[in-house]
């Protein structure tokens, strides 16, 4: 079986769970926010320690659990937690022990890497804290206080942009967006993954929520459109600055946790931003 069709299948299950999901939830997708935050997050610890050897699949996987490891997935996962609760002061204090833990950790090593300071304090901000506003938009005060779960919205959005990007690219690809981070994204992909996007986006405002004025739901088309196609290109340039191909194999035909979610770590904070302004005028 081809990988293309392997990635389809993935997606054919893969997308109705997440939605049901969101559907359910408060704690149902708090707890899938966690859960795949703690994946990426792993992930990206990976792609910058090299894990060690282990003699199990999920060992492989894990890359070993040192104390450094677990402190820094134990503290992610909080700030995620933390965010879904609106302890934003929580979220605060969570990046200054990490900040300070991080300063510790460097200046006891014999060996002095610091910058990985910069490293590790990017994880946070690149990864736990989207997983936490997504979960912070999912809940039930942010449901009802806008009348529309924006979650449900972003993730369709985000899904239609990449998978029409990659459709679009493998039919009628011919110009190369990024050749030297990302040699098979063309701009015929990005162009027809960001029309169907604003495109779609109209048709949920028609059919599925119209709480506000269509010019709204263009906006976050537009806004989807391009940040979903930014955070796969700084994912792949991640990727490409330590020389492997996918994030983990976590997922068949996606590769790992961070690949399939890429994109949405760079749409959420932007669609969040616009909707806290929109919600002061």
């Amino acid at each position: 079986m081809s990988n293309t069709a392997v990635r389809i299948i993935v997606g054919l299950i893969g997308i109705p769970i997440v939605i049901i999901t969101a559907m359910l939830g408060n704690y149902f997708f708090l707890s899938f926010c966690v859960i795949i935050s703690f994946f990426c997050m792993n992930e990206f610890y990976n792609l910058f320690e090299k894990p060690k050897n282990a003699s199990t699949w999920f060992g492989a996987w894990l890359g070993g659990l040192s104390v450094h490891k677990a402190v820094f997935l134990l503290i992610s996962s909080l700030i995620v937690i933390c965010f879904f609760f609106e302890h934003f002061n929580y979220v605060l204090i969570l990046y200054f022990v990490m900040f300070i833990y991080l300063i510790l950790d460097e200046v006891i090593k014999t060996e002095k890497h610091f910058e990985a300071i910069g490293t590790w304090m990017l994880s946070i901000l690149y990864i736990s804290t989207p997983f936490g506003l997504l979960s912070l938009m999912d809940s039930a005060k942010f449901v009802d206080l806008f009348n529309e779960n924006f979650a449900i919205i972003l993730l369709v959005l985000v899904w239609v942009s990449d998978s029409m990007a990659f459709f679009g690219g493998k039919l009628f690809g011919r110009h190369k967006m990024a050749e030297t981070i990302s040699p098979k994204k063309t701009w015929e992909g990005s162009v027809i993954g960001f029309s169907a996007t604003v495109i779609v986006s109209i048709i949920i405002w028609k059919f599925f929520y119209n709480s506000q004025q269509l010019w709204f739901y263009i906006t976050i088309g537009i806004i989807i459109g391009i940040f979903a196609q930014i955070g796969d290109l700084f994912e792949s340039y991640l990727k490409r600055s330590v020389k492997v191909k996918d994030s983990s194999n976590l997922i068949p035909g996606h590769g790992g946790a961070l690949d399939r979610f890429d994109s949405v770590l760079f749409v959420v904070p932007a669609v969040y931003i616009f909707i806290y302004l929109m919600s002061t005028f």
